[in-house]
């Protein structure tokens, strides 16, 4: 397991609470900004999910396109967010873990090699691909790049995805695994709790790692029930949706960093396991 991620989930598990770990855009609304953000956000969570904006998501909902289009159209690329994410790790004060969120294509085009080399110069503790495919030669390139480096593969499974499915996947997951709680678009729905008991059983019943719960958590009472479930909460619309209302404002980075410190604060009341 990689080391921050063994630490983050230990120091959660000795404290008995879960994990909240946090989503946004890099480079959302833009460089100066969404960096305000990240370190704001390292103040408040136990891991941060950085996506590379992508303009063909298949998985993404109106409010994270949206964002993705406003980082592009900041001048974000795939190199840029490693400097983003490099930069933000050598400023904050702990070793709160991060991760590249993206898709199979962007990490392709820039080279599965180069891409894994610069995830371990850019401090990236973790890489989540969307549209990963255990059985295609890229996904286990990737899968054997990573592993090298001890930057953790995070992988999905959904409602969608059997047992067979499930057992396949946890062979190339180290540090965590990401349940999707509903098939459809990030944040378009509430989170569904059955759903995640079902694919969380399962788990359970083939491994002892960690699980992470995505999709559709927004509110304090939503991360109190999956922490009930699972070791960790992930929030990703609930924070762009903040960055999104007030970049239309044209509110201050300062500011608007502060709004979302004060979102993720509130949430973390829900992490105490009862």
């Amino acid at each position: 397991m990689n080391k921050n991620f063994q630490e983050m989930f230990a120091k959660a598990k000795q404290e008995k609470r879960g994990s909240l770990i946090g989503f946004v855009s890099g480079m959302d609304p833009n460089y100066k900004t969404s960096k305000k953000i990240l370190k704001e956000m390292a103040k408040h969570c136990g891991a941060i999910e950085v996506g590379i904006p992508f303009n063909t998501s298949t998985s993404d909902s109106a409010t994270i396109m949206d964002a993705n289009m406003r980082a592009i159209k900041a001048g974000a690329n795939t190199e840029k967010i490693f400097k983003l994410i490099k930069e933000v790790k050598s400023e904050v004060k702990n070793n709160v873990p991060f991760l590249i969120m993206t898709y199979m294509n962007p990490v392709y085009i820039y080279s599965i090699k180069k891409f894994a080399k610069k995830c371990k110069t850019s401090n990236v503790d973790g890489v989540i691909i969307v549209d990963s495919n255990n059985n295609s030669p890229e996904d286990k390139e990737l899968s054997k790049e990573l592993k090298k480096i001890d930057v953790a593969y995070v992988k999905l499974v959904a409602p969608t995805n059997d047992e067979a499915f499930i057992k396949e996947t946890l062979k190339k997951c180290s540090s965590w695994i990401y349940v999707v709680s509903y098939a459809g678009l990030t944040g378009s729905k509430p989170v569904n709790l059955e759903n995640v008991k079902k694919i969380s059983k399962l788990i359970r019943k083939n491994s002892k790692i960690p699980i992470g719960v995505g999709f559709g958590i927004r509110t304090k009472s939503d991360v109190s029930k999956v922490i009930k479930i699972a070791d960790a909460a992930i929030v990703g619309s609930g924070i762009v949706d903040i960055v999104d209302k007030e970049a239309k404002k044209k509110m201050n980075s300062q500011n608007m960093a502060k709004k979302v410190g004060s979102y993720l604060k509130n949430l973390k009341k829900g992490l105490i396991k009862r």
